[in-house]
């Protein structure tokens, strides 16, 4: 029997010095409340609801930005844009190509690729860095609701020092259309 477990244990690449446990029988038997027929899920989490737009507006915006509003049907999405229960101002060229961003009610969904430097945005801290992509971007929160974190993201050809004049030159006020 030894020598059969050591033989198992050589095979599957487990050291000999393991301890191996039975399973815990427990884990294959029905819960009390499947086996009397009742349910213990939980209600679905509600739908999220979007967040309005930002309070707020660049007064500097990055070289080559139209004047007029983009076409929306034409701004490709990618993973800055289509955040569930975001409201996102985009600011396109003239090809309609996206340059600048402002998300409402998220981060941006992927890590920096380098570490952050902390400038100040709105009188809070926020975080300016390079995502991958060439794109760069600036993060902050202005209290704990989903809709009081923003984002600004600025996609190629882009650099620390355009986005942080963006960053540093939001008003009160919205975009108009």
């Amino acid at each position: 029997m030894l020598a059969a477990f050591l033989a198992l244990t050589a095979c599957s690449g487990v050291s000999s010095d393991a301890t191996l446990l039975p399973p815990d029988p427990s884990a294959l038997l029905p819960d009390d409340a499947a086996a009397q027929g009742t349910s213990t899920t939980t209600e679905p989490p509600p739908p999220v609801v979007a967040c309005t737009e930002a309070p707020f507006v660049p007064t500097v915006l990055p070289e080559g930005v139209t004047e007029e509003g983009p076409d929306v049907s034409n701004i490709p999405f990618d993973i800055y844009t289509t955040i569930s229960g975001t409201s996102t101002s985009v600011w396109t060229g003239s090809e309609g190509q996206p340059l600048l961003v402002i998300v409402r009610g998220a981060l941006p969904p992927l890590r920096w690729i380098e570490t952050p430097e902390v400038i100040t945005v709105r009188d809070t801290e926020a975080a300016l860095a390079p995502l991958p992509d060439g794109v760069w971007g600036v993060a902050w929160f202005e209290g704990p609701d989903r809709c009081d974190e923003y984002s600004i993201i600025l996609y190629p050809p882009a650099d620390a020092e355009t986005v942080r004049a963006i960053a540093e030159s939001l008003v009160e006020g919205q975009r108009i259309p």
